[in-house]
């Protein structure tokens, strides 16, 4: 397939730079659409995480906060407190501009990081990383954390990071473990180390988790108390979770207005299928030297059994685009075309009130369920590093990304076990 893409569409030095003009001129129409909306609702999630902690300095309690426009409290964990604290102290217009250019900056590094390490990084077309990031630009979860100052592409591009091994071996884990501590739909990422034989990045992320959260007992012991003990039950604080907004499986229940013994007990059983099946793909992909695949499998499955999966939370669905169904063309161009295009358009806010509403409302989580459990990818194929992948006349396009492999040390064998998300 490499050199069908080769002689399809040559890598010229215009093209590629007017693509990354492309990225960044969307880049700055979403960050300037961001910060011109009116002021209660400019970065609104920005506003509450700055507003509970200059309550916080005040004297008063994180979790007492509330948007004076919407109501919105702060929902993350005390260390998440800890960590915005120092943002309170510049105003508000800085910070805005200076949370507005890092997201910019780390969803392009996550571009880059992401097309890397995907199956089509041999395909020689040096356009393919910034069509990447214009596409993440376009899309819905970007554009969210662009809208609302979300924190979400940050824990995206942290748990990256420690998955693609883009961190040296010790310290692997610890960025994992720090985002659980602010946010903890990240935990899922860590069996997913210890299954797949990544043991020293499982125990890392766990110590990392702990000592954040520990020092957050110690500096806030009364909002710990209160996290740990009452508000972490209380899913409600996030908002109405009944919205389209929310794609998650306990999401789409609740639309369908299941009696909530009968939903609490369908996500349970069905959402944690759902994440052992995507555990064990994604462990066949990291023993297929395929981490992307791993993350971006492991990532779905959190969606699905997240209760809440807000757009700004589903920059793993977009990553799915890079990663190859088949080694024909025409398959692996027809799934990037349905990841963006489910991405990219407003399916669930318009679909809904479509015929087939059913299916459109709810479209961002059956992807999820998709990736974590359904979608053939080469990367979870039993497939030997040696054995090309045909299609017809074209060549392979599955090359390792590093030297088979040690594994923490251990070395590993052709036919161990095999996971997925």
């Amino acid at each position: 397939m490499s050199l069908w893409w080769k002689r399809r569409v040559p890598g010229r030095r215009w093209l590629v730079a007017a693509v990354w003009a492309s990225a960044v001129t969307v880049a700055v129409l979403q960050t300037w659409a961001a910060l011109r909306r009116p002021f209660v609702d400019r970065l609104s999630d920005l506003q509450v995480y700055l507003g509970a902690v200059n309550d916080l300095w005040n004297g008063d309690g994180l979790y007492d906060f509330a948007a004076e426009a919407t109501g919105a409290p702060f929902t993350y964990p005390p260390f998440a407190g800890l960590l915005f604290a120092p943002l309170a102290l510049p105003p508000f217009a800085v910070i805005a501009v200076i949370w507005s250019v890092a997201t910019f900056a780390v969803v392009v590094a996550v571009a880059v990081a992401a097309v890397r390490r995907s199956e089509f990084r041999a395909t020689g077309t040096p356009w393919l990383t910034p069509l990447f990031a214009l596409a993440l630009f376009a899309s819905s979860p970007i554009s969210s954390n662009f809208r609302f100052g979300q924190i979400s592409v940050f824990l995206v591009a942290a748990v990256l990071a420690d998955v693609l091994r883009l961190v040296p071996e010790r310290y692997r884990g610890i960025l994992t473990g720090v985002a659980c501590a602010v946010k903890l739909t990240p935990l899922v990422f860590v069996p997913y180390f210890w299954f797949s034989g990544q043991r020293r990045a499982a125990v890392t992320s766990v110590a990392a988790f702990v000592a954040c959260t520990g020092i957050a007992w110690l500096v806030l012991p009364d909002e710990s108390v209160r996290f740990w003990f009452t508000e972490i039950w209380n899913v409600n604080r996030v908002g109405n979770i009944e919205t389209g907004g929310n794609q998650s499986l306990n999401g789409a229940l609740l639309r369908w207005g299941l009696p909530d013994l009968i939903r609490s007990s369908v996500v349970a059983v069905v959402g944690s299928a759902i994440v052992v099946l995507a555990l064990i793909r994604a462990t066949r992909a990291y023993r297929n030297d395929q981490p992307l695949a791993a993350a971006v499998l492991v990532g779905a499955a959190g969606l699905v059994f997240s209760p809440v999966s807000w757009t700004h939370h589903q920059v793993w669905l977009l990553l799915a685009a890079l990663l190859a169904v088949s080694a024909r063309p025409r398959w692996s161009l027809l799934w990037p075309a349905v990841v963006l295009v489910v991405m990219i358009l407003p399916v669930t806010s318009r679909g809904a009130s479509l015929p087939g509403g059913f299916l459109l409302g709810d479209a961002r989580l059956w992807l999820a369920v998709a990736v974590a459990v359904f979608i053939p990818f080469v990367a979870v194929r039993r497939v030997p590093a040696e054995s090309p992948v045909e299609a017809g006349t074209a060549q392979p396009t599955v090359e390792p990304m590093h030297p088979p492999a040690q594994r923490d040390g251990i070395a590993e064998t052709e036919g161990a076990g095999r996971p997925e998300r």
